[in-house]
């Protein structure tokens, strides 16, 4: 007769795979309670379960949104300690600049904790439009941080993110297509102001996954080597 054994801790830690996705910020206790350790494995625990019930006595009702912005400040600090690692392990004489999308999450709690906690390390932020990039002005004041700005450009794109260099920000215009060039520059030299410019290259190696149809020679996003060259020629013809 097969062995018929009660439900344990540890089952419940495989069934829902907890290790796979917690990344240590969230688990099981010995009560079978789900738990939070916003500062990491070796930080406070909080047991969800009683966090809930004394919520409730409070006359809360579910279902309830909980934010635990510590998260966001322990990933900041070690995606930035990781990178002070291999700095100093391999001798590397530059200096990781590291800027949070805001399409990843637009909500305004995340990105003014994420600026906030980001400060003491040059975090900046990387916007793809207009909404967003005024999103950026009005929450980013860290002189030192960068404005990373792609996606689709207009005249008023261009001019704001510009004209934010007299505001002490540091936006960075990332041409995406070839087309972009011409507008920027003429933009700056109309305004009078220096643009700091990146460039989105187009590989020709594909890369693998979910998006490896939008790389390669074939993807809509990127200038070319051919393109890139043509974009320093007209830099150098700029001053």
């Amino acid at each position: 007769m097969k062995e018929i054994r009660g439900w344990t801790t540890n089952d419940s830690k495989a069934l829902y795979n907890v290790a796979g996705w917690s990344s240590d910020y969230f688990g099981i206790n010995e009560v079978g309670h789900v738990e939070v350790t916003p500062n990491g494995a070796d930080g406070a625990r909080l047991d969800l379960h009683d966090l809930l019930q004394d919520l409730q006595r409070r006359g809360l009702g579910l279902p309830l949104l909980m934010r635990f912005s510590d998260i966001l400040h322990s990933r900041v600090r070690t995606l930035f300690g990781c990178f002070d690692d291999a700095i100093r392990e391999y001798g590397y004489q530059g200096r990781f600049r590291g800027v949070y999308p805001i399409k990843v999450n637009q909500q305004h709690q995340v990105v003014e904790e994420l600026v906030r906690f980001g400060r003491p390390f040059g975090l900046g932020l990387e916007a793809g439009s207009k909404p967003e990039l005024l999103a950026a002005l009005a929450l980013l004041d860290n002189p030192d941080a960068l404005l990373v700005l792609n996606g689709y450009k207009d005249i008023e794109y261009v001019e704001t993110a510009l004209l934010s260099q007299k505001l002490g920000r540091y936006p960075i215009l990332v041409i995406d297509r070839f087309r972009e060039v011409d507008l920027v520059l003429q933009t700056a030299r109309r305004l009078g102001i220096r643009p700091h410019i990146g460039v989105r290259a187009k590989l020709t190696t594909k890369g693998a996954g979910k998006w490896m149809e939008s790389t390669g020679d074939r993807s809509k996003f990127g200038l070319s080597a051919t393109e890139i060259v043509l974009l320093l020629d007209k830099l150098r013809d700029e001053g």
